[in-house]
């Protein structure tokens, strides 16, 4: 209707202004009307706009994030109180939005704080985007701005940050402020919003390492004290038969070789023989310790799995035939390959493959199986399998411990070394067994 009756009016004015134009010698009236005529234009053009005008503030408070603004023109008619309400239920959206996401934030806020990991975010320039509690407390430095601040809490840092990569775990001892750390470093990366961020938490695992250091002194110390006790002891007590034998007196004086009985002689040659066996023995111990503590550092290179199985199944193959067992190679995928020392992950399958036949004892039916694999997580893996009779659960947690060993004639040191070979070619081995069932050595790879 506002517009009806402006558009009415100025019709008036251009029919007042033509009718004294031609009818009458007037020049005031005409002058007027154009004038009344061009403000009634400008202000129905001023009017239209109105809306326009309206819709513009609008979408500026929005870009500004401002949702208290109102908009009264529902007075102005029906379809204006239907814009009226857009507004304002386009208003109450948009902050519905906007306290979701101050809520979303608070509570992302909350729990990077309470998680026990310490945890530093970084964008692409390596600027500190976030850096929680734990982290602030465990590198002793609240205000970190970028990669470069971490060099005086360590000269090694700041390149160490740089070079970690989406899924990289690193371990890095630090001493701040006079304590000593040994931090595992692990980094995950995103893209948000056209932006990449490299997450990197921080834990100080020192007390599980030393806990795990002690529990594992003490084992190998148990084992050790039994291997030693067990060659000491018989050498100490038939030294001193010997002893007793020879030095004894006899009428005044010691009693010589030569006045022994043949029997004590026998058991003299028989107590020598025995020491000479037990010192060997020994020796073969302190050996075994020797190759444990002094394996040589792995040359990586990528190891086709197919290649190294046949390998493998070649080398031992002999002494599997006079066991009377079967092995069988089993490959998911042809071009499987990993990265690691070949020659040292050749020693760890034999190994793994010797224990697997002497396990089976030549029993009727007897299998081994190399199979070459991938995980859910599509990582490559080796495993061995055997049919045998298992390992018992009480010693289950020992088999990896160093001269540990339930054989007879066993050094105990050839899982030792094999766990020690995977963790230098960055990698895992476990076991799931059952007595009665088998055994199954993975070797996991990064």
């Amino acid at each position: 209707m506002n517009v009806i009756g402006r558009l009415v009016l100025l019709a008036g004015l251009i029919v007042v202004f033509a009718w004294s134009l031609v009818n009458t010698g007037w020049q005031v009236t005409p002058l007027v009307c154009v004038l009344l005529a061009v403000m009634l234009t400008l202000e129905l053009i001023r009017y239209v706009e109105s809306v326009n005008r309206e819709l513009a503030s609008f979408l500026d408070f929005v870009s500004h994030r401002d949702f208290s603004a109102s908009f009264p023109i529902a007075e102005r008619g029906r379809v204006f109180r239907g814009l009226e309400t857009a507004y304002r239920s386009l208003a109450n959206v948009y902050r519905g939005l906007n306290l979701e996401k101050a809520a979303n934030h608070q509570y992302l806020e909350s729990v990077v704080e309470h998680v026990s990991s310490a945890l530093i975010c970084l964008d692409e320039q390596g600027t500190v985007k976030l850096i929680n509690r734990q982290a602030a407390k465990l590198l002793k430095a609240p205000h970190l701005h970028g990669t470069r601040s971490f060099r005086k809490i360590s000269p090694v840092l700041p390149e160490l940050l740089e070079e970690l990569s989406d899924g990289d775990r690193r371990l890095v001892d630090l001493e701040i402020e006079g304590e000593p750390l040994q931090l595992a470093l692990f980094a995950t990366e995103f893209q948000l919003l056209g932006e990449r961020y490299k997450l990197i938490s921080f834990q100080n695992i020192r007390d599980e390492l030393e806990q795990r250091e002690v529990d594992f002194s003490q084992k190998l110390i148990k084992v050790m004290t039994h291997e030693i006790m067990n060659s000491v002891t018989p050498i100490i007590s038939l030294s001193k038969y010997i002893e007793d034998t020879l030095v004894k007196e006899a009428d005044g004086g010691p009693l010589h070789a030569g006045d022994l009985r043949p029997e004590d002689r026998d058991d003299l040659v028989r107590s020598v023989g025995s020491i000479q066996s037990r010192g060997s023995g020994l020796l073969r111990f302190v050996q075994a310790y020797s190759k444990l503590t002094n394996l040589p550092r792995p040359r990586l290179s990528d190891v086709d799995v197919a290649g190294l199985l046949e390998q493998v199944g070649t080398l031992i193959l002999p002494t599997l035939l006079t066991e009377d067992l079967k092995l069988e190679t089993q490959l998911d995928q042809p071009d499987l390959s990993v990265r690691a020392d070949p020659e040292q992950l050749q020693q760890v399958l034999i190994n793994l493959v010797k224990n697997a036949a002497e396990a089976l004892g030549g029993r009727a039916g007897g299998r081994i199986i190399l199979r070459g694999a991938r995980d859910s997580q599509g990582k490559a893996l080796i495993q061995v399998i055997d049919n045998g009779p298992g390992i018992e659960a009480e010693h289950l947690d020992n088999i990896f411990v160093p001269f540990f060993t339930t054989k007879r004639h066993g050094t105990g040191v050839g899982l030792s070394v094999s766990r020690q070979i995977m963790f230098l070619n960055k990698g895992l081995i476990s076991v799931k067994t059952a007595p009665g069932q088998g055994c199954e050595f993975t070797l996991r790879f990064r």
